[in-house]
């Protein structure tokens, strides 16, 4: 097999508990055309110490400040000259073969498969707690709606990158999704079976830190989605929602042209029956219950029940919601409990 060259970008600040350990997740891959790229912010702790254990298997790195992570990221994709490129964090970890696997899968597909995507194993300290998929058949109006999949276990080629531009320096929390939902207007996605990954979870991770701050860059992101594509009547009903009130100032144009084929085979309101479906489930799990409530009947009204039932985490909120308040409220009192202990 003729191996592409996959790049791999490791940004990070502050992470010198992981880095060494990802960075060997990456290097032990031992694949063949391995481009290894890593952006450090400045850390202040061993993090350059641990970088330079890895020096000679890196292509090029660099530690100094910059503007957050998707800037550091930005300067990875800048210096790339891979194929088939990625990121992984500074405290994440590829699995064994998962650069040879994504390369095989890449071979076998037609050239308008820009992105693949898998599973990832979430850990903490303790063990590993599950391997998540999210959607195992997702369709084309999820992809732009929301992450279905884990940013860390997707691969895409860098043609599509550059033709849709990099990530947003403007977005903290939501500009894997905003990149993604980009490149799903020019290319097709394809899910595998494969484990890719394993995504830690930590106190200081912003997954866990700050989880309540990425449905806010979600939606700002779908609502220019939606001004770029020049989608009225969808923008009218996520008004009509009242969820979405300052994302409406937030707009920047696309730098490319979206595939007239792919755009024009959207279902547009099963787009934002998607999108409202990660902004219902983020209310739910922060705990703001009547608005979930009331999101979760304008959906009911407005869309069909088969679309609800496509995302599984969807339809296992909804149905916790027609329980009686006060044993939803007793049963979510418990499971936090459960996981302080």
């Amino acid at each position: 097999m003729n191996f592409p060259r996959i790049s791999i970008i490791v940004p990070s600040y502050n992470q010198g508990n992981y880095i060494s350990e990802t960075l060997a997740s990456v290097v032990n891959q031992q694949y063949p055309n391995l481009e290894l790229i890593v952006v450090d912010g400045g850390s202040a702790d061993n993090s350059v110490d641990m970088i330079r254990k890895y020096e000679k298997n890196i292509a090029w790195w660099v530690s100094e400040k910059d503007k957050g992570q998707s800037d550091a990221i930005n300067k990875g994709f800048s210096k790339a000259t891979g194929e088939i490129i990625s990121w992984i964090n500074s405290d994440d970890l590829l699995l064994s073969g998962a650069l040879q696997n994504a390369a095989i899968h890449f071979s076998r597909l037609p050239d308008s498969t820009g992105l693949i995507h898998g599973g990832t194993i979430l850990f903490d300290e303790k063990k590993e707690l599950e391997t998540r998929f999210e959607y195992l058949f997702p369709s084309p109006e999820s992809y732009m709606s929301g992450m279905v999949f884990s940013q860390s276990a997707a691969f895409f080629k860098k043609k599509y990158l550059d033709k849709v531009g990099f990530l947003n320096n403007d977005l903290h929390y939501g500009m894997d999704y905003d990149l993604f939902m980009r490149l799903s207007l020019v290319c097709t996605f394809q899910p595998v079976k494969d484990v890719f990954s394993k995504y830690r979870l930590h106190e200081q991770s912003k997954s866990v830190a700050e989880s309540n701050k990425f449905i806010n860059d979600w939606k700002r992101s779908f609502v220019n989605l939606c001004k770029n594509l020049d989608w009225k009547e969808e923008l009218g009903l996520l008004r009509e929602t009242g969820f979405f009130i300052d994302e409406f100032n937030f707009y920047y144009p696309f730098i490319f042209q979206p595939d007239t084929s792919i755009v024009s085979s959207i279902n547009r309101e099963k787009a934002v029956c998607f999108h409202l479906g990660h902004v219902l489930k983020d209310l739910y799990w922060t705990g703001h219950l009547d608005e979930a409530s009331d999101l979760m009947k304008m959906m009911e009204k407005i869309f069909p029940k088969e679309w609800i039932k496509e995302d599984p985490r969807l339809g296992i909120v909804f149905a916790k919601l027609k329980m009686p308040r006060f044993l939803l409220t007793t049963m979510k009192k418990m499971k936090n409990l459960f996981k302080k202990n």
